[in-house]
């Protein structure tokens, strides 16, 4: 048997090793019994677990989604203060600081109006409608920069937001302006155009339009309108002249370009015709527009105003305009014994020009009323279109520039015995073209200086273009 000497030191290593042992051994602690600590690794307020146990992100701070006022977060967690809960661009750490609520966003403004996303949301108003809420007249807050509010009419007037902003007129007030139906002293005093009159630009209550086949007047160009009372509307009666109220008012302003292949090289105006309709009857008058060019002059005086211009081949050309006298308008609008306008009938406001069709425009706007789909209407052809027949377009520049005299209780009253009719809507047999055929190319011949021309007014220079065009349709009757 072995015998070992146990030295002072050796006890006391094994008097440590045996009482470590029964601490260990012995310990009432065990290890699978003791707590774990829990953890919020997004500082958002839910413990980790929770999140896992709830299917939410245990490392995402916005999720869940908290309401305003939350407050359950830890301020101190580097996660959370990073992150931006209610995505407006600060983060939380920086709403914390500045005493804001990080689970709001008060910086969004998704319609432009002046009131952020947030108290819309809390108002109950729509935060992607920018006249939702009403505001008064003379309200400012909004943001013209914003897509949403600038292609808005917060006032309901027809004009856009941002045209009112850039027009400095109040976008939340109806200030929209009706031209005046009475015979003043200048033109710009009725109200048809915004800003300097000499622009040419239409009010938003004045509506342009445009005719498949236009009258003849020395080549110059038209720029036509109609403008209704405020509520009124016009009202389709068949294929011929639409219907209009009371105190409308039809302009036609006449006037060169000084270079016709460059229009930005400035214009001539010479005249603006107008027609106003009083108690059923209509009234015509003339404005004559001043050499300056700033305004037009109501005249009853048919002056000549020579011009001169470049047309479209380079050519340098002039014509001695002449300004018709009041009998001249009463010969052509005269039809019955009362005066009527020639050109706005359904079928040539039929037709497409600068993607536009005159007639579907006015229906759009909801000032044209009664009127079918354009496809049931017909069209009156273009004069200068091949795609028509020489019998269509000879038809349709006559209508436009003959007919007005030359039908039934017209100047040259076709009911009068065997005269001829150039309504484009009567038949062919019942025109008499044929028996006048020798006489349509003598008069469309004729130099307007040296007898009766046709066209009869307005005219000083044969239209060469349309010359041709009846001569061909002559022929074709041979």
């Amino acid at each position: 048997m072995l015998k070992f000497t146990v030295t002072p030191v050796v006890k006391i290593v094994l008097v440590l090793v045996v009482c470590m042992g029964i601490t260990f051994g012995c310990s009432s602690e065990d290890p699978v019994d003791r707590p774990e600590v829990s953890l919020d690794t997004d500082g958002d307020g839910i413990l980790d677990e929770e999140e896992t146990a709830n299917g939410t992100n245990k490392n995402n701070a916005c999720d869940p989604v908290q309401v305003s006022g939350y407050t359950g977060y830890d301020s101190t967690n580097s996660v959370w203060l990073g992150s931006d809960c209610d995505k407006d661009g600060i983060t939380n750490g920086d709403e914390l600081s500045a005493n804001t609520d990080p689970y709001v966003d008060q910086i969004t403004d998704t319609d432009g109006d002046g009131i952020v996303n947030s108290v819309e949301i809390a108002n109950g108003t729509d935060e992607n409608n920018p006249c939702d809420p009403q505001q008064e007249a003379g309200y400012t807050g909004y943001n013209p920069l914003s897509t949403l509010w600038s292609t808005a009419d917060c006032d309901a007037d027809g004009v856009l937001n941002g045209d009112e902003f850039s027009a400095a007129t109040d976008p939340y007030a109806d200030d929209t302006v009706y031209a005046i139906a009475e015979f003043l002293p200048t033109l710009s005093e009725l109200l048809l155009f915004k800003g300097d009159v000499a622009d040419l630009e239409f009010n938003n209550t004045v509506h342009e339009y445009e005719l498949a086949t236009p009258l003849y007047t020395d080549y110059s160009y038209k720029l036509r309108s109609i403008a209704l009372p405020k509520d009124a509307t016009m009202s389709y009666d068949g294929e011929g002249l639409l219907i209009f109220p009371d105190n409308t008012i039809i302009t036609k302003t006449f006037y060169y370009l000084n270079d016709e292949r460059n229009p930005s090289a400035g214009r001539k105006i010479i005249e603006t015709r107008l027609l106003i309709k009083k108690n059923g009857f209509w009234e015509m008058g003339n404005y004559i527009w001043n050499a300056a060019q700033d305004e037009a002059f109501l005249s009853s005086d048919g002056p000549i105003v020579p011009v001169s211009w470049i047309d479209q081949n380079g050519a340098n050309r002039n014509v001695e305009y002449q300004v018709p006298i009041m009998t001249n308008c009463i010969q052509c609008h005269n039809v019955n014994g009362n005066s009527l306008p020639i050109g706005p009938k359904a079928r040539n406001l039929n037709f497409v020009s600068n993607s536009q069709n005159s007639l579907q425009n006015f229906i759009d706007k909801g000032i044209l009323v009664g009127a079918p789909n354009l496809s049931e209407i017909e069209k009156l052809p273009v004069w200068s279109d091949l795609a028509f027949s020489v019998s269509d377009r000879a038809r349709a520049y006559m209508d436009v520039n003959c007919a007005h005299c030359h039908q039934p209780g017209g100047f040259h009253d076709s009911s009068g015995g065997v005269r001829p009719d150039f309504r484009f809507e009567t038949l062919f047999a019942d025109t008499n073209i044929n028996d006048y055929k020798a006489d349509i190319v003598n008069r469309i011949n004729t130099d307007p200086a040296f007898g009766p021309s046709m066209p009869l007014v307005g005219v000083t220079v044969i239209h060469a273009e349309g010359v041709s065009l009846i001569e061909d349709y002559i022929d074709s009757l041979d």
